[in-house]
């Protein structure tokens, strides 16, 4: 898909971060669209389209969205608390970081920038001639998912932000104020959707500009906007909207993404381990909406930013792709052990490898086995496994069958970030534990079970019981949730949703405890109510003093 792009540039990060709303919401950001002009045919308006879908591929987006400020958030990763500098992951991870810190306004930036696009595309669409008027609703229907996303993402991210659902004039700009999560969710993210989900079809019949079918190409159909409606009435129906109306919808959309997707359940746990891999076909084989990765020129950003390097070439055969950059993140010790202790191959070699051995001037990976309690246990696993669920390591492409030429990315040190492999936003897997949270809470636990039971027989680990009490029920849905989406940017945002972040956060740093004390640069008070919200970024509340309120927790 993204080959075929010719009239995108993808923006330095630096650019974003120098400016206010009020600047990239009124003036193209550099790598936008220009807003008149250009569309005047199918394939220019086409061309419009892939340019918002370009915009997920950055690195404002991908690596600050769906890593940094989600899964280094959560208790599924442990950060070193004490790096050798300042670190964004570990001041994000330990609440430690302000409204100045770059990445909050560059995150904000590029959503911005990716709805300017969007909106962009729908100022043009209605003047463009198609002879094929499904075509013309199917373009229309993938620029309203995208927007609906990027302000889903802001509004649960940052909490009170602006709705942008047009071009502003410099004035229009001056005054737009934020709105609260729940009205941008309620009128600007689920209208945006059900529009999308009327002009969309399914992926079987998803269209070019030419008319040539694209359902290999991963581009937002009838069944992702269906499938993000449901995540966002769950979100709705949790803290801290706590919309009781919400279920019902939620529930509705649940069966049609069930009923609809069951494709894209793999059928074996090798085939699920391909959707990881290089071959962008077989991953949305699988992958109900992804973020693609498709050539080495906009490849995956969160490939090398997940732990500490891998400089063994037994791993990654190219020096120049051996991840030396990788920062100090791991998988968080207990969720190690659990992979561990059930063989489950989702795990060791595939989402994290413990250790490699001396090779050349590389001395051997130092791991560290440490005590810590679990279920009521003292237990023993590595606290500093490595993560690689985004890397194609070379057991990994031995494994799957996937080849993958490492040369084709060149031989510059960014190239570590250039592996073509696609990042899921919305899976099956996502949607059938979503059903099984409410089947518990509607007192099915056997079927809830059921649901919980297909994915850890796929897997080839020991199944739940059945006839187990509700509470049980509920820990065993979110404890596979965990196992599951590992890694994709999901944890943070169910914390959030089950009213239990602080109490998460709280306990995996006191499990961490060194001698009964908090190690290095952790402090609880930072644990703060309104803190699952960022804090808005000091770019937008100083661009018009008194326009933005900055969210509580942070002021």
């Amino acid at each position: 898909m993204l080959k075929k792009i010719k009239y995108v540039l993808i923006a330095a990060v630096a650019a974003f971060a120098a400016v206010s709303c009020q600047d990239y919401l009124t003036q193209p950001p550099v790598g936008s669209l220009s807003p008149d002009g250009f569309y005047t045919t199918p394939a220019h308006l086409e061309s419009g389209v892939l340019g918002v879908y370009t915009k997920l591929t950055t690195y404002n987006i991908e690596n600050l969205q769906y890593l940094l400020f989600s899964e280094d958030r959560s208790d599924n990763i442990w950060a070193d608390p004490d790096p050798n500098g300042v670190r964004a992951c570990s001041e994000t991870a330990f609440l430690r970081i302000g409204s100045s810190l770059d990445e909050l306004g560059t995150l904000w930036a590029g959503w911005y920038s990716l709805i300017y696009n969007a909106n962009t595309v729908l100022a043009n669409i209605e003047a463009v001639e198609f002879t094929d008027e499904a075509i013309k609703n199917q373009f229309k229907g993938e620029v309203l998912f995208l927007r609906a996303l990027a302000h889903f993402e802001l509004a649960r991210t940052f909490g009170n932000v602006p709705v942008v659902d047009h071009i502003l004039s410099p004035a229009e700009a001056k005054e737009l104020t934020q709105s609260d999560a729940a009205t941008v969710i309620k009128n600007s993210v689920i209208p945006d959707l059900t529009e999308a989900e009327n002009l969309l079809p399914y992926r079987s019949s998803m269209k070019s500009s030419t008319g040539a079918n694209i359902a290999s190409e991963g581009r937002a159909d009838k069944l992702s906007a269906q499938a993000l409606l449901a995540r966002v009435y769950m979100t709705l129906k949790g803290y801290p909207f706590n919309d009781s109306s919400a279920k019902a919808n939620a529930q509705s959309y649940l069966t049609k993404v069930l009923q609809g997707g069951s494709s894209y359940f793999a059928p074996t746990i090798a085939e699920w381990k391909k959707q990881f891999m290089t071959d962008a076909a077989t991953a949305n084989k699988y992958q109900i909406f992804a973020i693609q990765h498709t050539d080495t020129d906009h490849g995956n950003q969160l490939t090398f930013e997940e732990g500490v390097g891998i400089n063994n070439l037994t791993y990654v055969t190219d020096s120049y792709h051996s991840g030396s950059g990788m920062t100090s993140l791991y998988p968080e010790a207990t969720l190690h052990y659990e992979y561990e202790s059930n063989n489950d191959p989702r795990g060791l070699g595939y989402y994290f490898m413990d250790t490699y051995e001396e090779y050349g001037n590389t001395p051997e990976y130092a791991y560290r086995t440490t005590e810590f309690q679990y279920n009521g246990k003292t237990i023993s696993t590595i606290e500093n496994a490595i993560n690689i669920k985004w890397c194609p390591t070379v057991p990994k492409r031995e494994e799957t069958g996937i080849a993958f030429d490492e040369t084709s990315m060149g031989t510059s040190t960014s190239s570590r970030n250039k592996w073509p492999v696609n990042f899921p936003i919305l899976r099956y897997e996502d949607m059938m534990l979503l059903q099984a949270e409410l089947y518990v809470e509607d007192g099915k636990v056997s079927d809830a079970m059921g649901l919980v039971n297909q994915i850890r027989n796929r897997a080839g680990i020991e199944a739940r019981p059945t006839g187990c009490s509700a509470a049980d029920a509920l820990k065993y849905v979110k404890l596979e949730r965990k196992l599951e989406l590992f890694l994709e940017g999901v944890r943070w945002f169910d914390e959030v949703r089950y009213g239990e972040w602080k109490e998460c956060t709280l306990a995996m740093w006191d499990n961490y405890k060194t001698d009964g004390a908090y190690r290095t640069n952790i402090s609880t008070g930072n644990i703060r109510d309104g803190r699952h919200y960022l804090p808005i970024p000091i770019s937008e509340t100083n661009a018009a003093p008194g326009l933005y309120v900055q969210n509580s927790g942070w002021e």
